[in-house]
């Protein structure tokens, strides 16, 4: 491993290309490069907008981060983003990293990128860290990147799938009256943490989560505060929680490209919202007003409490103006039935575990309750 003008480089291999570590003043030059290489399905564009600052995320997520920088000579190829964390692991909490927001800008490169952050591993990751584990969500219709799935030191495995449910926020809905909702207050926190903590040690790659923990969330996150928790209640007894989180300062999603099928849709959509009075689809390029369920916990993971919560969201924040809400779960998880009466649409994610001990691996089974975190993907 060498110096090179102040950022770590790792020696060169795969016909010159070499990475580098990057820090904050690549920023700009890292979401130039995100812009060149939007996700791409068919003739579909979609662009997922990490401006202005392309490393808040890792920050909000991880106690340590790297960001991988692929290079040829001086020119920058792709990144990948590194993010030290501690999850659930078979309700063990353990030393993960996230191997996330992987972007090239020339077809073919994905390829070499991986290969060679293979070849680094053990300088990317030296030995004393504690790292077991190395997870990646990748989408189920990116044929091209569930092929590079194949590191040798890694050992990966697929272990399950995640949705990613987007509801549009259309037609109106009735609240469920069987639950008081209400937006939660400081006095509720003794009670929301509880029931996350109960959720998060069953689920597969969940966040470790405490009192302590849960107060930081609030302080360090932008534009979430204990109002932006929601509360069901059942005989005056706190029964599910759901975060409603406006993200779109640092994570903005824009379609660049609509195919047919969607842009038909789009156009009949907007009709419809002209004569409901909600917010039509934004335009080519714009962002999308979403709003994330980053964390929610329902006592006895009952679907109809869930239920109840969204309807509740989906109420006032159509009265915002909002276009969606964004919520994800392992793919078959019951929980999400919790959104079968909106209008919605589903992406489906493989969820790939590796660790440089092919024991690790060998010893995890598939998993049917994989969390699925919408504040990083």
């Amino acid at each position: 491993m060498t110096m090179n003008n102040q950022h770590t480089v790792y020696k060169k291999g795969l016909s010159g290309y070499e990475l580098r570590v990057l820090d904050q003043e690549w920023n700009t030059k890292l979401l130039q490069l995100t812009r060149e290489s939007p996700i791409q399905a068919g003739s579909f564009q979609i662009l997922f907008d990490r401006s202005p600052d392309i490393f808040t995320i890792p920050k909000l997520t991880s106690y340590k981060y790297r960001c991988l920088g692929l290079f040829k000579g001086d020119q920058l190829l792709g990144y990948a983003m590194a993010s030290y964390q501690k999850r659930y692991i078979n309700q063990r909490v353990v030393k993960v990293i996230y191997l996330g927001n992987m972007h090239v800008i020339k077809k073919g490169l994905g390829g070499k990128f991986l290969q060679l952050m293979e070849k680094r591993f053990h300088d990317i990751i030296p030995k004393g860290t504690g790292v077991e584990y190395l997870y990646a969500y990748i989408l189920d219709s990116n044929k091209p990147a569930m092929k590079l799935v194949d590191f040798e030191y890694l050992f990966p495995r697929i272990i399950g799938k995640i949705s990613m449910v987007t509801i549009l926020l259309l037609l109106p809905v009735n609240l469920n009256n069987k639950y008081k909702i209400r937006r939660a207050t400081s006095s509720d926190i003794e009670s929301i943490v509880p029931l996350l903590q109960n959720e998060y040690s069953q689920r597969f790659l969940a966040p470790y989560i405490d009192q302590d923990i849960f107060i930081k969330n609030l302080v360090e996150r932008p534009h979430l505060d204990i109002s932006n928790y929601f509360v069901a209640l059942f005989q005056n007894k706190i029964v599910g929680v759901c975060s409603v989180w406006d993200m779109t300062s640092f994570k903005k999603n824009r379609i660049l490209k609509y195919d047919l099928k969607r842009e038909i849709f789009r156009s009949f959509y907007n009709i419809a919202a002209r004569l409901l009075g909600v917010s039509k689809l934004p335009k080519t390029g714009e962002a999308f007003r979403d709003i994330t369920i980053s964390e929610y916990a329902i006592k006895d993971r009952n679907p109809k409490i869930l239920e109840a919560l969204l309807r509740y969201i989906y109420s006032y924040y159509r009265k915002e103006g909002y276009h969606s809400i964004i919520i994800g779960s392992s793919a078959n998880d019951p929980m999400l039935k919790a959104t079968d009466i909106f209008l919605s649409s589903g992406v489906r994610s493989n969820v790939i575990l590796g660790s440089i001990e092919r024991t690790k691996t060998q010893q995890i089974e598939p998993q049917s309750l994989i969390y699925a975190d919408a504040i990083q993907i």
